[in-house]
């Protein structure tokens, strides 16, 4: 058995930091992806956790055979025995569950690959896809039963994700930056502090900082799915900031439509993080996707793209209405379920495919 503990013979997959020569899987879809010949595959991780327990999914060969819970501390996991070493096989390790920014003791390393055979890196993909999202992206409620409401992180799936989905579809590399719950300018709880763009430039999901490099992975399209959160938002108590006693809150008018100051604010926030996500993807196709979960603000989304693009002048940018949430498919917590994902992977591949 031969110990890889070098990465230059895997590809890395998504955010993934170097710590000494341990993966540091933080994000949605983090891990390896690598080709071998062997007759016997493990992997050594190291987690710890207060919340949350992290899982992670096996693909092989393209298909998904695998969702395992990885217990405290270090963990060696035998994948596969037996196998003809003279058969080439596509192996892909994916962390399941997000970024677990409130759990500052929650880590998942990848310590190594072992292996009785030969492991290569696969050949490159075509493209490079970027998902910036919330729940959604995250794959919360992507598995378990419809009627289970339980925020617990086995119902989690990166893999029946329409970002996974729609990366196998277009040959890509991707890499999801998401977190449940967290909004545009807001939480669904009118919490002011989970802003997804409050992590966008952050390799290890920490809250306005600024330590990933763009420029070390290039997207070709970056696809934002965010607004839910924010829409949700309008139905739920004022958040009181603890440090300074202010309480936010998104209104509704007596008729019941959301009070045209707080869609401003809203408006406001899409425009100023499109430019930001154009600035550090020049390139990059920009597309807003939305509507799984209903189309609360997808006027408002929509009255900002253009806003947008008519200030900036920037014409790699679009939106896309994205299909509902039909009722035989939703998965657990009330979340989108595997047809659906499917769907709304089968629509922004379309729209990929004719501007990429």
């Amino acid at each position: 058995m031969t110990e890889i503990i070098s990465w230059e013979k895997v590809h890395i997959c998504g955010r993934c930091i170097d710590k000494n020569g341990q993966l540091n899987l933080v994000w949605t879809g983090s891990g390896v992806e690598f080709e071998m010949n062997a007759s016997e595959l493990a992997i050594v991780l190291e987690t710890g956790w207060h919340m949350y327990m992290p899982w992670i999914s096996l693909v092989l060969d393209g298909e998904w055979i695998a969702h395992i819970p990885v217990q405290e501390g270090e963990n060696k996991l035998t994948l596969f025995k037996g196998m003809d070493p003279s058969v080439k096989h596509k192996v892909r390790i994916v962390k399941d569950f997000q970024a677990s920014v409130d759990d500052p003791t929650s880590f998942l390393y990848l310590r190594k690959i072992i292996v009785n055979g030969e492991i290569r890196k696969p050949a490159p993909r075509k493209y490079n896809i970027e998902f910036v999202g919330d729940s959604i992206t995250s794959g919360e409620g992507a598995l378990g039963a419809h009627e289970e409401m339980d925020w617990i992180t086995p119902y989690f799936s990166s893999v029946r994700n329409y970002a996974y989905m729609i990366a196998e579809d277009m040959d890509a590399d991707y890499r999801s930056i998401s977190q449940s719950g967290w909004g545009i300018v807001n939480g669904w709880d009118n919490n002011i502090y989970t802003t997804v763009p409050s992590i966008y430039h952050s390799a290890e999901a920490k809250r306005n900082v600024s330590d990933y490099d763009h420029s070390s992975w290039k997207a070709d399209a970056v696809v934002i799915n965010l607004g839910t959160n924010d829409d949700f938002s309008f139905q739920n108590p004022a958040f009181t900031d603890s440090a300074t006693g202010k309480t936010y809150q998104n209104k509704n008018l007596a008729n019941g439509e959301h009070d045209p100051e707080d869609l401003k604010r809203i408006e406001k926030g899409i425009i100023e993080f499109l430019k930001d996500v154009r600035k550090s993807n020049p390139q990059a196709h920009i597309v807003w996707v939305y509507g799984m979960l209903g189309f609360g603000l997808g006027v408002t989304i929509e009255k900002a793209l253009s806003s947008y693009i008519s200030e900036s002048g920037d014409k790699n940018a679009a939106f896309l209405k994205l299909p509902d949430t039909a009722e035989d498919a939703f998965g657990s917590r009330g979340h989108p379920g595997e047809k659906s994902h499917r769907a709304t992977a089968d629509v922004i591949c379309e729209h990929l495919r004719n501007v990429l």
